[in-house]
């Protein structure tokens, strides 16, 4: 869970892996150098199994997803931005069930409310759920939300890692596709909060971004033909 000035969505968050049934877990909060309340937050959790990471300056987003990486010993890494929450309790355990009986998948994820700051629903997000049917889709639109994802860690491992990049999680995921199958299940069981102006709200420069990652894979997944027009139009419809 990487953190940086949000000590208000913080408590949520916690809260919802602290719920999880799957209980055999580490939770590791990287704080890129708040500047808020996000430590007092973190002091008010004793649970040994919650370990807090405080760094007195602020690297920026891309530095500590790379650094996050580096705390996966387990089995299996979960990903939970601060600012999102998981909504089902069996989350986890429903999908280290999947992957302990799907040895040739690398990750899987769910289905996502999309909330606004003040956690009211927008819209749900429904994605692929097989691998086929999001290799199919997966260079035309990410089918996974990031705070939904459970990896095995062996593969992750083999991966270069998040990128330099804007839409790093889609990078990401296409590394991993590369060496298993890939999955969502058919739940709502993530919300993923919207919040205009950050980082997960970029327009035109993700959408260059996105441009850029589905050229370097439009050889590795089908459809890349259509996926970066498609990706090229959403830049194009950036400048209207």
């Amino acid at each position: 869970m990487l953190t940086y000035n949000r000590a208000h969505f913080l408590p949520e968050a916690i809260q919802s892996v602290l719920r999880q049934t799957y209980q055999n877990w580490e939770l590791i909060v990287i704080d890129d150098g708040s500047t808020d309340t996000t430590g007092v937050v973190m002091a008010s959790y004793t649970d040994p199994r919650i370990r807090y990471i405080k760094h007195e300056s602020n690297a920026g987003l891309f530095a500590r997803r790379a650094e996050s990486l580096s705390y996966a010993t387990s089995t299996y890494t979960a990903v939970l931005d601060s600012d999102d929450y998981w909504i089902a309790d069996t989350k986890l355990a429903e999908q280290v069930a999947f992957l302990n009986e799907n040895p040739e998948h690398v990750v899987v994820g769910t289905h996502a409310l999309v909330i606004d700051s003040n956690g009211v629903t927008l819209n749900k997000h429904e994605v692929a759920t097989t691998d086929q049917d999001i290799r199919n889709k997966i260079l035309i639109r990410n089918q996974f939300i990031h705070s939904s994802l459970l990896i095995r860690t062996e593969a992750l491992k083999k991966t270069a890692g998040y990128q330099p990049t804007l839409a790093e999680d889609l990078e990401l995921i296409l590394q991993l596709g590369l060496l298993g199958k890939l999955a969502n299940l058919p739940d709502f069981h993530t919300a993923h909060r919207i919040l205009t102006g950050s980082q997960n709200d970029r327009g035109r420069t993700m959408a260059m971004a996105v441009t850029k990652i589905v050229s370097k894979y439009i050889n590795k997944y089908p459809n890349g033909v259509f996926g970066k027009l498609f990706s090229i139009l959403r830049v194009l419809r950036s400048y209207l």
